[in-house]
């Protein structure tokens, strides 16, 4: 009897809205879902450290003790540890701190220095105007460049390695990373693979562009990427510049 006394338009209007309400409910579920997979997906592109990486740091910790030098053994395990759990922790958040980013970096650089017997030096420079602490950028975006820098570039060349990882504010608003290495370039690298024999593609570029894409899609746009071979600029250099530009 109630419904009989409602106008039929009104009857209409309000079944619309409840049709209206349980779309907005699924597609809100929806792209919620889609959130949490996203950032699953980020978890696990972030905790991929490269299986040559772990045996070949362990391999190089085993020689230390095998050479009876426990103290050195030691000293690298308990960086791998600290590296390990670092990785882990930064894979369950979005963002991090660049000084823990720096921290993250700095074990990762020691052992690879370890496994390429000081093959190459580092610096990590940080711009006096950005407060280290409170910054918060997306965890280990910039480590996969690190380590193409290191294993394409600068394990090819017979003199000393240098490399350098720079955190400069080029806008207000903006946070610039560079990696910059005098190894033998992006091109060459590429060549080389060609020339043994195996179809060049970098893992680690890859995984960067991954997570900057996924990123995007869970609402972080802005973040930008470009490698760059040095003999492009000068004929004189060598060695590649990689950037990532991030909004903060």
């Amino acid at each position: 009897m109630f419904l009989s006394s409602i106008p039929q338009t009104t009857l209409i209007l309000i079944h619309l809205a409840i049709i209206a309400l349980l779309i907005a409910f699924v597609i809100y579920n929806h792209i919620r879902l889609k959130r949490i997979i996203l950032r699953y997906e980020q978890q696990v592109l972030i905790s991929q450290m490269n299986p040559h990486f772990v045996f070949n740091s362990l391999t190089a910790i085993q020689s230390y003790i095998f050479r009876n030098e426990p103290h050195k053994a030691s000293k690298y395990l308990a960086n791998f540890a600290k590296l390990t759990r670092l990785v882990l922790e930064n894979s369950r958040a979005e963002l991090c701190s660049i000084d823990r980013e720096i921290t993250t970096l700095k074990l990762y650089l020691d052992l690879q220095k370890l496994r390429f017997v000081n093959k190459f030096s580092y610096t990590i420079v940080v711009d006096e105007s950005i407060d280290i602490k409170n910054v918060l950028i997306p965890p280990m975006l910039a480590q996969p460049l690190i380590e193409n820098a290191i294993e394409h570039g600068l394990s090819s060349i017979e003199s000393e390695g240098v490399l350098s990882i720079r955190y400069i504010l080029s806008k207000p608003n903006e946070l610039t990373i560079e990696v910059e290495d005098n190894g033998i370039g992006i091109n060459k690298a590429r060549l080389l693979q060609l020339k043994n024999g195996k179809s060049y593609k970098s893992l680690a570029t890859e995984i960067t562009k991954e997570r900057i894409e996924k990123l995007r899609r869970l609402g972080k746009s802005g973040i930008k990427m470009s490698i760059t071979d040095k003999s492009t600029i000068s004929k004189t250099q060598t060695g590649t510049i990689a950037r990532i530009i991030i909004p903060i």
